[in-house]
């Protein structure tokens, strides 16, 4: 038996379901968490700005 190895390219096509997520607003609420900036980055961002 031959093993080959495919690497594949994602042109971010695939459904919320072949990501693991229920429906697509739990994907969404996701990336919103995931963009979101900490706490910290916003303190330090006003500090420097004044």
């Amino acid at each position: 038996m031959e093993i080959i190895f495919k690497r594949e390219t994602s042109l971010g096509r695939e459904t919320y379901e072949e990501l693991g997520f229920n429906s697509e607003e739990d994907l969404e609420l996701e990336i919103s968490r995931l963009t979101e900036f900490t706490p910290e980055f916003k303190n330090n961002l006003k500090s420097s700005l004044v």
